[in-house]
C-alpha cells in the first residue's frame, strides 16, 4: 500500500505576505501622522504687504480704514498660496503608494547617489535573502524526509540481527554513519564512470555458416540443476537475442560426433543481459534431458573450463497468434527449468512504457522446493519493481502425476480468458500438454497459447 508523500513544512512561506502588509501599515500612519494644516503656517515668518505712502495726517487717517482691510485680505491670501505650495510639495499623504515602483518621487530617485556596492557585495545579499533561507530550509526539510525513512528500515533491521551483548557492541555511531551515507549515496545521481563500464557491443557472428566461439568459465550446481557459464571472446560482447529465441550450440565429443544444443540463456541477478559472458541451465537428472541430449552428456562429463565451443542466434520460438491486439495481458505457465525464458520475458515488458501489456501473472510450479532458488531472486526483484503490474505464484506440485485442475492454488492464481490475453506455457513435454489443455478449458483460444520447447 502506498503511503501519502509527507508535506513539508512552509516555515518561510508567510514572510512576503507580512512584509507587504506591514509596509502598507506604515505608510497609512505616515499619512495620517504628518499631514499639514495651514495654521501651522501662518507662523512662519511670512511678510505681511502693507501699504506706507507719504502724505498729510488727514489721508492717512482717512484711509486707515482701508489699508487695514487691504492687509488683512492680502495677509490671508499669501498664506493660503504658501500653504497650497508647501502641501502639494511635501505632504506624503498625496504620493501614490505602489509596490511595483518606489516610494520616492522621480525627481528624488533620479538624484539618488549611485549605490558602491560591488558584485560581491550583492552576491552576499542575495546569500542572506529571506528567499534563500526559505529554499534552503525547503530543500534540508525536502532531503531530511527522504531519507529518514529509508534509513529507519536499515536500522531496524540491522539492530533486529543482533542480540545481548553483541548488539551493543556492533551497534556504535560508525555503523549508524555508514548507514547514513548509503543513503544519501543512493539519492546521488549515477557517476559518469558508471556509462563507462556498462558499454557493451553486439558480437559479430561471422565464421563460416554464422558461427562464433565462445569458452567454457565454470560451472554452478543450484538445487537440481547446472549453471555452465561461457566467456564471450571479449568482455564487452552481448549476444542479442529477441524475446523467446534460443542460443545454439556445438561441440566435438571425444570421439568426434558433431554434437548440438538449443538453450535459452540464463541471466543472474537483475540485470536484463550482462555483457562478457552466456549461461545455460541443464539439469542434473539425464532423464529430463528433452532436444540436445548428447550435448549435454558432453557438457556434463567431456567439457573443462577452457575448451571452446561453437555458438549463434537460434529460432525465435515465441509467436502469437491471436485475433486480439494488442495484448494486454499476459499468463505464463512455467515449470522447473521453464522458468528461464519467462524471467527474460518479464524483464522486457514489465517496465513502464516498455510493452502494451498492463498486468502479467507468473505460475511456477516444481515439485522440489529448493528448485525455486533457481529464479526465485529475479522473479522477487522484479515483483518489487512492478507490484501493482505483476502478480508471481510459486505451487509446488507433482504435475507430472496429478491433474492440474485439482490444485486450489492453480485454479486461483491462473485467471479466465479475456480479450487480449495470451499464454506463453514453458516446461517439460508433459507439463505443456496438460497446461495447455487446462487453458484451453478455462476458455483461451489455441491460437492464444504459445508452447516453447
Amino acid at each position: 500500500m502506498r503511503r501519502p508523500a509527507p508535506q513539508t513544512p512552509r516555515a518561510a512561506g508567510g514572510r512576503i505576505p507580512l512584509i507587504v502588509t506591514l509596509t502598507i501599515i506604515v505608510a497609512s500612519q505616515m499619512c495620517q501622522t504628518t499631514a499639514f494644516s495651514p495654521s501651522s503656517l501662518r507662523t512662519n515668518g511670512l511678510v505681511h504687504a502693507t501699504t506706507s505712502r507719504s502724505g498729510s495726517p488727514d489721508k492717512k487717517s482717512a484711509t486707515s480704514d482701508l489699508a487695514r482691510r487691504t492687509a488683512r485680505v492680502s495677509n490671508f491670501a499669501l498664506s493660503a498660496q504658501a500653504a497650497a505650495a508647501v502641501t502639494s510639495t511635501a505632504s506624503p499623504s498625496n504620493l501614490a503608494v505602489s509596490l511595483d515602483r518606489p516610494l520616492l518621487s522621480p525627481v528624488e530617485y533620479a538624484y539618488r547617489p549611485p549605490s558602491s556596492k560591488g558584485v560581491w557585495s550583492s552576491f552576499l545579499a542575495v546569500l542572506v535573502s529571506d528567499v534563500f533561507e526559505t529554499a534552503l530550509v525547503a530543500f534540508l526539510l525536502a532531503a531530511g524526509v527522504a531519507c529518514v525513512p529509508k534509513l529507519m528500515s536499515k536500522v531496524k533491521a540491522t539492530a533486529g540481527g543482533y542480540e545481548g551483548e553483541e548488539a551493543s557492541e556492533k551497534w556504535s555511531l560508525t555503523s549508524l554513519a555508514s548507514k547514513l551515507m548509503s543513503s544519501v549515496q543512493s539519492l546521488l545521481p549515477t557517476r559518469q564512470a558508471d556509462a563507462t563500464e556498462a558499454y557493451s557491443e553486439p558480437m559479430p557472428f561471422d565464421g563460416d555458416g554464422g558461427w562464433g566461439k565462445c569458452t567454457l568459465r565454470s560451472k554452478k550446481s543450484v538445487a537440481s540443476f547446472t549453471v555452465y557459464e561461457f566467456a564471450l571472446p571479449e568482455a564487452y560482447y552481448t549476444v542479442p537475442l529477441a524475446l523467446g529465441q534460443q542460443l545454439d550450440f556445438c561441440c566435438l565429443s571425444a570421439t568426434d560426433d558433431i554434437c548440438t544444443g538449443s538453450f535459452y540463456l540464463h541471466h543472474d541477478g537483475n540485470t536484463a543481459q550482462e555483457a562478457g559472458v552466456v549461461r545455460v541451465v541443464v539439469p542434473n537428472d539425464k532423464e529430463m534431458d528433452e532436444g540436445g541430449a548428447q550435448f549435454m552428456d558432453v557438457l556434463r562429463e567431456e567439457l573443462r573450463p577452457g575448451d571452446e565451443v561453437a555458438i549463434k542466434p537460434g529460432k525465435t520460438r515465441l509467436t502469437y497468434h491471436g485475433k486480439h491486439t494488442p495484448v494486454t495481458d499476459m499468463v505464463y505457465l512455467a515449470a522447473g527449468l521453464g522458468i528461464v525464458p519467462i524471467v527474460d520475458q518479464i524483464k522486457a515488458i514489465t517496465p513502464k512504457g516498455a510493452s502494451s501489456v498492463k498486468v502479467a501473472s507468473v505460475v511456477w510450479v516444481n515439485d522440489n522446493r529448493e528448485d525455486f532458488d533457481l529464479a526465485m531472486d529475479s522473479l522477487e526483484a522484479e515483483y518489487m519493481k512492478h507490484p501493482t503490474k505483476l502478480a508471481v505464484s510459486c505451487v509446488m506440485d507433482d504435475v507430472a502425476r496429478n491433474p492440474i485442475e485439482g490444485n486450489p492454488e492453480m485454479e486461483e492464481a491462473v485467471p479466465y480468458f479475456n480479450a487480449g490475453t495470451m499464454a506463453v506455457v514453458s516446461g517439460p513435454k508433459r507439463f505443456a500438454e496438460k497446461a495447455k489443455g487446462y487453458l484451453m478449458r478455462k476458455g483461451y483460444p489455441e491460437n492464444c497459447i504459445c508452447v516453447l520447447p
